[in-house]
Order: C-alpha cells, then structure tokens, then sequence
C-alpha cells in the first residue's frame, strides 16, 4: 500500500505536505543574506566607504525637499506627521505596547509563550542596539538626535525598536489565522516598517543606512523571538506566522 502523500514509485503526489528541509533551507538563506546586509552596512560606516557619499547624496536630496514650502509642514513641528511617527520607535512607546499585548494574549490562550516571544525581542534590542551604537560611534546627520545623547547614530535604535515591537504584537495575535488576514498583516506592517525609516531621514535624526541596518537587525530579531515563542510540540502548519 502506498504512504500517504506517495505513489507506487516512491514519488510524491500533488497533494503530499510540503517537506520541511525547502523551507529550513529558504529560512537559513533569508538569515544568511540578512547578516550580511548587516555586515555590509556596519563595514561601510567602519570604513567611510561608498554608502557614505550615497547617505549624504540621500540627505542632501531629502532636506530641500523639506525646506520647501509645501513640504517643511511634514516635520516643522513637535506635533507634525513626520514627528509624531519617529515617537513611534521610542522605547517608552514600542515596548509597553509589546508588553501589554503578549500578557493579553498569553491570559486568553494560556500560554506563556506569547511573554517568552516578547522577552526575547526586547532583551535582544537591549543587547544589540545599544552595544553597537556606542562601539561604532556614528555621528548624527542632524545637530539633534532621535536617542540618548552620546550614543551613535548607527543602526538607527528608533527603527529597530519600532519595528521589532509593532511586528511582533502583529505577529502573535495572527498566530493560526488564515493566510489573507496574515498577508493584510504583514503589507501594513511593511508600510509602517518604511515609515518610520522614511521619516527618520525626513527629521535628519538618522542617516539612511543607519535605518536599513535597523530594518535588518529588526528582522533577524523577530525571527529569534519567534522561535523562543514557537510551540515545540507540533511541527510549523499553514497557521504559522
């Protein structure tokens, strides 16, 4: 009698589960190619390379835009649209947030793996972000700073932080959802992702390569926070994020 998911001959049908080794592999490239990307950016800082002249291409483009009359409202301003989204990457802001849904959602499912997931990402921002903003030693584009003053610019702590926080309460509560509600999800979350990088240049709190380095660490982080939250006892389905 054939195995389920397999013909006579041994070779899987249409309808056999797909295997875990394409997609291990696929996850171990996205980890890869991040790490990279993350080793790039933090060379070409190290090293005044190429990026340099391309951030001071980015910021000189960005501030005459802004110094427009029908742009500088974007930013003028403690209160305007620019400013207001940076606030989102304060820690003070991202992390209660984070809290407070991973202890609603740990209550409702009786779980702890929703606080285990949300531990590991703040402790990770705590022991990455900071360490390397203050060996690196960037210097701000602007005269002021979006973090506390005499820590570097690079990466940028703002984007991390928002985007590790905001991601993973997105991607708690769709944990088991259908794959429509998840996709919504995640293209809402990568316009937040852009958002707050965009508008981090757009305040000249932050060079841009400092926001992409954000963008990559964020997403190595929520990877390793998954995976301290992962139910160990079943195998990844469909309704995993």
């Amino acid at each position: 009698m054939d195995e389920p998911g397999q013909t006579v001959t041994g070779v899987p049908r249409a309808d056999a589960p797909p295997g875990r080794g394409p997609a291990r592999l696929r996850r171990w490239l996205v980890t890869g190619g991040l790490l990279v990307v993350l080793a790039i950016l933090t060379g070409n800082v190290l090293a005044h390379g190429p990026l340099v002249s391309l951030d001071q291409h980015i910021r000189a483009a960005v501030a005459a835009r802004a110094a427009t009359p029908g742009w500088h409202w974007l930013g003028a301003s403690p209160q305007a649209p620019a400013q207001l989204i940076t606030d989102l990457g304060r820690s003070n802001v991202a992390v209660p947030v984070l809290a407070l849904a991973a202890v609603l959602l740990a209550v409702r499912r009786h779980t702890f793996r929703p606080v285990a997931a949300a531990a590991a990402g703040v402790g990770l921002l705590l022991v990455t972000v900071i360490p390397a903003k203050i060996l690196i030693g960037r210097p701000g584009p602007g005269l002021s700073t979006a973090g506390a003053p005499g820590l570097g610019a690079f990466p940028s702590g703002h984007t991390t932080t928002a985007c590790v926080c905001f991601s993973l309460v997105v991607l708690l509560i769709l944990a088991g959802r259908p794959g429509r509600a998840r996709r919504l999800a995640l293209a809402g979350l990568a316009i937040l992702w852009l958002l707050v990088g965009a508008a981090l240049v757009w305040c000249d709190y932050h060079w841009f390569t400092d926001v992409a380095a954000g963008w990559a660490l964020a997403a190595l982080i929520i990877e390793v926070a998954l995976l301290v939250g992962r139910d160990r006892r079943t195998a990844p389905g469909p309704g995993t994020p």
